[in-house]
C-alpha cells in the first residue's frame, strides 16, 4: 500500500511507527522462492567464528566501530555481512538462507533509525516470514539503540531479542553470547509481537468528539472497512472519553484499541491519564487517530506527539484503509507477543485457530 509524497492520505505521524514505504522489489520473494529441502540437525557448540552475521547500519563509522567490537570477541570478517538498511539486510538474509553453514546460528544486528526500511520494520518483516515458516534460518535478532545504555532483553518495543547500547562494547557483546547460546540450544527467547493477530475485527474503537455527526462520520468510516460495529463507543465529552479508556483497560489485552479523536486538547489529557497509569492498570495503550477538520495543521503542530496518525478532513476509505496499516505496522511492533501455544491443545482449538489466523501482510506492505 502506497501514495505518492503529494497525495500522502495521513498526514503527519509518530517517530515511534515504521513508515508505510513506496512499493521496492522485495527480497522477501526471493525467500519464498528458494528451495528449502529438509533442516540439518542444529550444532550445539557455538563459536563466534563460525556464526553469521548480517549487519545494517546506515552511518559507516558506527558499522565500522561495531565491527572491530565483533572481531575482537572471535567473529571472523568475511562471516560479517554489511548493509546500509533494512531492505539490504533482507537481500543477506535471503541469500543466506541457502549459503553458510546452516547447522550454525545466523544473528541479524539492525540499528532502529535508517533509511528506506529501518529496524522495526526489518525485523517485522523477518518475524512474519518466521511465523509462516518461509526461512530455512531463523535468525537471531538484535537492535542496536542510541538510547539504550545496557543491553536490555525484555524490552518490549520491537521484534527484537535483545537490545544493544550504540556503540557497543565487548562486554555487552558476551551477553548477547550468552543469550544466543541460551536461544540456539534450549530456545529461550522473548515472544515478539509479529505474532500476534490483527485484523479489523478484532479492533475496539472509541469515537470522542462533541459533535455527533462527527463521531457518526468518523466510526461508520472504520465500520465499513470491517471494524465491528458492536466494538464501537462514543465518547461526547472529555470525561465520557477518559471513562471508556478506563473500562477498557479491563477489556481483552490482545485487541488493538483505536481511538478516534476529534478535539484536540482532550489528547492532551488522555496522554496525561495514561501516564498516571501504573503499569497494572495500563494494560491497553491506545492507537490515536485525529480525525479534526484541522487535522493538517495539528500534525504540523507540537500536538503531533499525542496522536498516532492524522485523517484529512475529507477522507475516503482508501485513507481509513491506510490509516489501519499505520495501526498494524505499530501494533505489530510494540509490546510482546501472545504466550506459545499448548502442544497439547485439542484438534478442536487448532482448528479455531488456524481459522482466526491473520492473513498475510499485502504485498505493498512487505515489498
Amino acid at each position: 500500500m502506497s501514495a505518492p509524497a503529494d497525495q500522502q492520505p495521513v498526514l503527519g505521524q509518530r517517530s515511534d511507527i515504521p513508515a508505510p514505504r513506496a512499493r521496492t522489489p522485495s527480497p522477501v520473494k526471493k525467500v519464498q522462492e528458494e528451495a528449502s529441502g529438509p533442516l540439518p540437525a542444529r550444532d550445539f557448540d557455538i563459536d563466534p567464528a563460525t556464526v553469521e552475521v548480517v549487519y545494517a547500519e546506515d552511518e559507516e563509522v558506527f558499522r565500522e566501530t561495531a565491527i572491530r567490537e565483533l572481531l575482537k570477541v572471535g567473529f571472523v570478517r568475511n562471516n560479517i555481512h554489511e548493509a546500509a538498511n533494512g531492505i539490504e539486510g533482507l537481500h543477506h538474509l535471503a541469500r543466506l538462507q541457502t549459503e553458510g553453514n546452516p547447522t550454525k546460528p545466523l544473528v541479524v544486528i539492525l540499528d532502529v533509525r535508517m533509511p528506506g526500511m529501518d529496524g522495526r520494520e526489518c525485523a517485522l518483516q523477518i518475524q512474519e516470514l518466521v511465523k509462516k515458516k518461509a526461512l530455512r534460518r531463523e535468525p537471531f535478532v538484535i537492535c542496536i539503540s542510541s538510547i539504550h545504555r545496557q543491553v536490555t532483553v525484555d524490552e518490549g518495543k520491537g521484534n527484537f531479542q535483545i537490545v544493544l547500547p550504540k556503540p557497543f562494547g565487548t562486554t555487552f557483546l558476551m551477553q548477547v553470547l550468552d543469550a544466543l547460546r541460551k536461544w540456539w540450544t534450549m530456545g529461550h527467547g522473548r515472544h515478539l509481537p509479529a505474532w500476534k493477530e490483527f485484523s479489523p475485527a478484532q479492533i475496539d474503537l472509541i469515537a470522542a468528539d462533541d459533535e455527533p455527526i462527527c463521531r457518526l462520520s468518523s466510526s461508520t468510516a472504520f465500520v465499513q472497512v470491517g471494524v465491528s460495529q458492536d466494538a464501537v463507543n462514543e465518547a461526547c465529552d472529555q470525561d465520557d472519553l477518559l471513562e471508556l479508556v478506563q473500562e477498557a483497560q479491563g477489556g481483552d489485552a490482545t485487541r488493538p484499541l483505536i481511538i478516534l479523536l476529534g478535539t484536540e486538547s482532550w489528547a492532551f489529557t488522555l496522554r496525561q491519564t495514561m501516564e498516571k497509569m501504573t503499569p497494572e492498570q495500563r494494560r491497553r495503550d491506545p492507537f490515536v487517530v485525529c480525525t479534526s477538520v484541522d487535522s493538517q495543521r495539528i500534525s504540523n503542530s507540537p500536538s503531533v506527539e499525542h496522536f498516532h496518525a492524522f485523517l484529512p478532513s475529507h477522507f475516503k476509505p482508501k485513507h481509513v484503509e491506510w490509516c489501519l496499516e499505520l495501526c498494524r505496522l505499530w501494533w505489530l511492533t510494540r509490546g510482546d507477543g501472545p504466550a506459545p501455544k499448548d502442544d497439547n491443545d485439542d484438534d478442536s482449538d487448532s482448528e479455531q485457530s488456524e481459522a482466526s489466523e491473520p492473513s498475510a501482510p499485502s504485498e505493498g506492505s512487505n515489498e
